[in-house]
């Protein structure tokens, strides 16, 4: 199934699922220290806009890009019900529609992982951003230690088509510098990677 479509069907019961796992939640909210005190954010992959609703109260600008119409809905009328801007995009992190230098962060919270190339996308992150600005993700990983729970969850995430991924090694290639990685949750199976633009 066309990856735009799956999300569109689980649009409308995603963000009762997001809320009804707080582990989730709690996860998703790792990102938000790492943003800067002012400047663009963009977020790719919104969903239902529950981490964008704080990025827009948060940042002076807000664009939520998503391949999904139906997540991008879901975002919206959760925006605008909150009198808050809805600057949203639909598209692709592979092909990012945004000129060079245009934010100073990016944010993804499981997100990363789903995109089907992943270097690809890392080379239009670090394209548009601005020089000091930061790429933040959250996502599911297999932590150093390797332990078997988290290895069994990671082969989970895989069997609906994500795919595990090395972020700080990506994010150097591409010129960014790693300011922090971390691993966290449960088993130590959710990783925080953030990258600076030089």
């Amino acid at each position: 199934m066309n990856p735009a479509r799956l999300y569109d069907l689980m649009a409308p019961i995603y963000g009762p699922a997001w809320r009804a796992i707080p582990p989730w939640r709690r996860y998703s909210m790792a990102a938000l220290p790492w943003l800067p005190d002012e400047g663009a954010v963009l977020e790719i992959g919104p969903g239902p806009g529950l981490v964008h609703e704080i990025l827009a109260q948060r940042a002076a600008l807000t664009v939520g890009l998503d391949i999904s119409a139906g997540m991008l809905r879901r975002t919206r009328e959760r925006l605008q019900a909150r009198g808050l801007p809805a600057r949203l995009v639909r598209g692709a992190a592979q092909a990012l529609p945004f000129a060079d230098a245009s934010f100073d962060a990016i944010v993804m919270t499981f997100v990363f992982s789903a995109i089907p190339d992943g270097e690809r996308a890392m080379r239009a992150f670090a394209r548009i951003l601005r020089p000091g600005g930061v790429l933040i993700l959250v996502d599911a990983c297999i932590p150093n230690d390797d332990n078997i729970p988290a290895r069994v969850l990671a082969r989970m995430w895989t069997l609906f088509g994500d795919q595990m991924r090395d972020e700080a090694t990506l994010m150097r290639a591409t010129g960014l510098t790693v300011i922090a990685k971390r691993e966290f949750g449960a088993f130590h199976s959710i990783r925080i990677t953030v990258g600076r633009k030089k």
